[in-house]
């Protein structure tokens, strides 16, 4: 029997990378594709990727209740989603920020939370930017090894979303770099939760791509180890994990464009006792719909990579 999935907020990015990834999926039912003041128009006319008849719906949240969807996922801007998921049944998968590190939703990073995720009503799906950091920076903070890391990472401009803004204007970010928010972007804390380590500096940066995040690690380690005992490290604490790569070159974003991968590389020490690690995601995808798919997978009991093994 098919599974029941609902998506509030389908318009934005995120809904439509959902949208393109559960669509053809035999085991799956959209039954709900909420974008308030667009019910009845073809989802292709705003994701021309998504073939098919299906059209947004706008439901109400007691509509929405009677169809018993299994999950729902929650696609809207900050600030609303806590309300909206008071009101719904069932499982929810919440993609803005309202709900990371509340009581009562587990953060959803799998590579931590996996077992936690499974048994949950409500996961906070992680920010993209804290995505790529946690896990470039989880097992140096693990074996004890980091003093202070700075994190210094480049997104494409998908990641400032739909809404017009400085950081996603055409004749702002063509041929050019931005650099936002260099001391207080939100990421910030939530990378200090989910790493359990508080010295930790951020910058974000806006690249002229569409799509895609480099993080670039710079650890400060307080003991001395070699380069080959740090890639063993992370070779050891990722090989059980399907969407972590280790290369034996630096990650590019061509690596994990449109994939659900995070690729990780460099491992190397200058000789000032610094670690470089560097860390690839798609924003879209392993920063957003495509590791919401990953939680769906694990809150049903499915297989965890199921329509996830993208090229």
């Amino acid at each position: 029997m098919k599974k029941k999935i609902a998506i509030i907020g389908a318009r934005g990015y995120t809904g439509g990378e959902l949208i393109k990834l559960l669509a053809c999926r035999p085991d799956i039912e959209l039954v709900c594709l909420n974008s308030e003041g667009h019910a009845g128009q073809p989802i292709r006319d705003v994701h021309p990727e998504c073939g098919g008849d299906l059209v947004f719906t706008d439901y109400p949240i007691a509509e929405i209740n009677a169809m018993k969807p299994e999950l729902v996922f929650l696609c809207m801007a900050d600030g609303f989603a806590a309300a909206m998921a008071g009101k719904l049944d069932g499982r929810i998968i919440d993609l803005s920020r309202d709900l990371r590190f509340t009581n009562g939703a587990i953060y959803g990073l799998p590579e931590i939370f996996r077992a936690e995720i499974a048994r949950t009503r409500i996961v906070a799906n992680p920010g993209c930017f804290a995505t790529a950091c946690i896990l470039g920076a989880l097992p140096v903070v693990r074996n004890g090894l980091a003093e202070r890391i700075i994190f210094d990472c480049k997104s494409g401009f998908s990641g400032a979303g739909k809404t017009p803004s400085y950081r996603n204007d055409p004749k702002n970010i063509s041929d050019n770099i931005l650099a936002y928010k260099i001391s207080d972007h939100p990421h910030r804390a939530e990378i200090i939760r989910g790493l359990e380590f508080a010295s930790v500096s951020f910058t974000p940066h806006v690249l002229p791509v569409f799509r895609g995040i480099m993080a670039t690690i710079h650890v400060i380690l307080n003991r001395k180890i070699s380069d080959g005992e740090i890639r063993a490290m992370y070779e050891k604490a990722y090989a059980p994990e399907p969407f972590v790569k280790i290369l034996d070159r630096l990650p590019e974003l061509r690596d994990v464009r449109l994939t659900n991968y995070c690729c990780l590389g460099g491992f190397e020490i200058d000789d000032t006792g610094r670690l470089v690690v560097v860390a690839t995601i798609d924003n879209l995808l392993k920063g957003a719909s495509g590791q919401a798919v990953q939680n769906m997978n694990l809150m049903l009991g499915l297989p965890e990579t199921e329509g996830l093994t993208l090229p």
